[in-house]
């Protein structure tokens, strides 16, 4: 904050202990260490109370956009389900089938049988990954019983 040296602070000790005297320099001295304690407390307080300001305006403004992306949303499903059922009402539903559009039950279950897929397939590699780090062990047990 202040560019003060060694130097300068020597001169202006030299210069309190010729001005206060020794009787009454050690209570300057604790009096100007309370002030600049105050004055650091202060500080904090301010700069924390800065910080919680900008962390409310933050949060109030990602609570804002997740209400319009939720809003988004709900709106972009609505479409969705307007122009399906469009469809549907002007191609009959076997029609509308036989073009290959889902309706909402083929699209949920389209869902659950890929979730269904990636399930397995996770199963299934750590399966391979538990198996490739049995062989690996296997192969340095057998390594260090070779040395031995």
């Amino acid at each position: 904050m202040f560019d003060i040296g060694f130097w300068e602070l020597a001169l202006i000790g030299v210069l309190a202990l010729i001005v206060l005297g020794p009787k009454r320099l050690p209570e300057a001295a604790r009096t100007a260490g309370k002030w600049v304690g105050k004055l650091r407390a202060f500080i904090a307080n301010v700069q924390q109370d800065i910080n919680q300001e900008m962390d409310r305006g933050e949060l109030e403004e990602l609570r804002r956009l997740k209400d319009e992306l939720n809003q988004t949303r709900l709106s972009i499903e609505e479409s969705t389900q307007s122009v399906y059922q469009g469809i549907n009402s002007l191609a009959g539903s076997e029609d509308a089938n036989s073009i290959g559009l889902p309706t909402q039950k083929e699209s949920t279950a389209k869902k659950t049988k890929k979730k269904a897929k990636k399930k397995k397939a996770s199963k299934k590699s750590a399966a391979v990954r538990t198996t490739k780090k049995k062989t690996a062990k296997k192969k340095t047990a057998k390594r260090g019983s070779r040395k031995s």
